[in-house]
């Protein structure tokens, strides 16, 4: 029979059994934290939808995110467990609920980050292609100027087959643009006589409308 002082050494410290109980019914607190710090670092990691956003915009959507499965997943998951065990206190219901939803919400931003790379990369070798063109075009047609800047390329997308690559002039709110076309397997490019940049043109740039001759 062991003695009451062999007991109090085999029990776990006073300190750890409260973090124990205060996090069986807490756990969603520091789980938002965690979850909210991981999501944004995913989001500014991986090719997701909402990549290249700034941080504090990926950390304002990390955090509406994982509100939004607090309250649903937590009230939703609360009913599903107390439903299973319904000596389930409902406070630690609510909060393992909370709890596993913002981990399902973390996996599933790390899932489509991972489906989205394909598309991702696939984007960035159209974008080095039509890139290419421009920059053949430019070294035939551009002045001396944008010659020695094209390396400083910014690419316009007007639809999924045309492009609009403008490189820098020597005056100051003036571009050397192009239009890049998809052409078969490739992209060719036809000068753009607008000097303006695609910040300024931005959805009124596009290709010259083609003017019929009258019969």
């Amino acid at each position: 029979m062991r003695s009451a002082r062999s007991r109090r050494r085999s029990e776990p410290p006073l300190w750890l059994s409260r973090l124990r109980w205060r996090l069986r019914g807490d756990s969603a607190r520091i789980g938002f934290v965690l979850a909210v710090v991981v999501d944004t670092a995913l989001l500014a990691v991986l090719p997701a939808p909402a990549a290249g956003q700034g941080a504090g915009r990926l950390l304002l959507l990390a955090v509406a995110g994982n509100v939004v499965l607090v309250a649903v997943g937590g009230a939703v998951g609360s009913w599903a467990l107390r439903r299973r065990d319904a000596s389930l206190p409902r406070i630690v219901a609510r909060d393992r609920a909370a709890t596993l939803a913002m981990v399902a919400g973390t996996v599933a931003v790390c899932a489509v980050g991972l489906l989205h790379e394909p598309e991702e990369d696939g984007r960035d070798r159209r974008r080095e292609q039509v890139v290419l063109a421009a920059e053949r075009l430019a070294v035939r047609r551009a002045p001396a100027f944008t010659k020695a800047r094209l390396r400083e390329s910014d690419v316009l997308p007007l639809t999924g087959d045309v492009y609009r690559v403008c490189f820098p002039a020597r005056r100051a709110g003036r571009a050397w643009c192009t239009f890049v076309r998809r052409r078969g397997e490739g992209y060719r490019a036809r000068r753009d006589s607008d000097p303006r940049p695609n910040a300024s043109a931005d959805a009124l740039a596009g290709p010259r409308p083609t003017v019929l001759p009258e019969p």
